[in-house]
């Protein structure tokens, strides 16, 4: 089933850009459900991890690819979209890849939750991840679009990712936090930007095109971060 085809209330009038589905967004949502998905295969995800997505917007492909895979997936934006990701989670209970007959529902699972997250007004806590107390993987799919954006989201990034090294401090034996970002390349300031600033803060790899499917056309890139401090 194509991911396109998962959201109905996409047909509705829309004026943010939160409550676009960029271009890149089905194909990361793909590339998530992959069996062979290098955050899976390398054990950086796994059937106890909790994960976080910046920026979701009205849209839960993600969510709905990774979900029965772990243990929580928690959706985060401004307040003003949860009301739209609820709907779109509800009429979409069935996980992706799976006959209905057999699939488990994502939202009988309760393991799919939303959290407001404002990069600007936001303290990043603990109780974001509740009941764990830290995050195994932040994931964002284009969210950095224009200039403003970018030193917000980088901090949330890192504040996030630190929760992870505040837990290894109290005793905990987790492995780093690790920052997934999918973007479609349209101003190259702007990434030079987002670029340079999660750079500064991130060891940061980019993933090799034929580690990403259908993903790894021209334009579109994915790269993986781990907080300077955590390493």
């Amino acid at each position: 089933m194509p991911f396109e085809d998962l959201l109905p209330f996409l047909d509705e009038e829309i004026k943010d850009a939160d409550e676009v589905l960029w271009k890149v967004a089905p194909l990361f949502a793909e590339w998530l459900s992959s069996p062979t998905n290098p955050l899976f295969t390398s054990g950086i995800l796994a059937p106890s991890s909790t994960v976080l997505e910046l920026g979701c917007g009205i849209s839960p492909l993600n969510a709905l690819a990774v979900a029965p895979r772990i243990s929580r997936y928690v959706l985060s934006d401004q307040g003003y979209v949860q009301k739209l990701v609820e709907q779109n989670l509800s009429a979409n209970q069935e996980p992706v890849g799976k006959p209905k007959s057999r699939a488990k529902s994502v939202q009988a699972e309760g393991n799919v939750h939303f959290r407001p997250l404002d990069w600007e007004q936001d303290e990043v806590t603990p109780g974001l991840a509740a009941p764990a107390s830290s995050f195994d993987a932040v994931l964002a799919a284009d969210c950095v679009y224009n200039y403003a954006l970018a030193g917000p989201f980088v901090q949330t990034c890192v504040d996030v990712c630190a929760l992870r090294g505040r837990e290894v401090d109290d005793g905990g034996d987790g492995a780093a936090c690790v920052c997934v970002v999918a973007q479609q390349l349209r101003n190259d300031e702007v990434f030079r930007l987002w670029l340079s600033a999660f750079m500064d803060r991130f060891h940061v790899w980019r993933v090799k095109g034929e580690l990403l499917g259908g993903l790894g056309r021209d334009g579109f890139v994915v790269h993986v971060g781990v907080l300077r401090d955590a390493t």
